[in-house]
């Protein structure tokens, strides 16, 4: 793939989240919910836009890229396994 397309992912990608960032938790919610659908790359994506979020949050201060990484992993993960109970409750 090459830069360009995925720049243009990316961006796309970024949009998404921003819109569903306005939606509040209604929409963590629902893209928790397609937890099992989701393979271990595209897990990687999530968390690399969390940590992407998370330190722009904070101005993208120098030294705290670990720091947002294992913050965005955490955050990924929690509405991951928040889905993984509703699909149970649902199945």
């Amino acid at each position: 793939m090459s830069k360009k397309s995925e720049k243009k992912k990316l961006e796309k990608s970024d949009k998404k989240l921003k819109k569903e960032a306005k939606k509040g938790n209604k929409a963590k919610q629902k893209t928790a919910s397609v937890s099992s659908d989701i393979t271990p790359q595209q897990r990687q994506e999530m968390i690399a836009t969390a940590a992407y979020y998370i330190a722009e949050r904070h101005g993208f201060s120098p030294g705290e890229s670990k720091k947002d990484w294992r913050a965005a992993e955490k955050e990924i993960d929690k509405l991951l396994k928040k889905g993984r109970k509703k699909e149970k409750k649902k199945g």
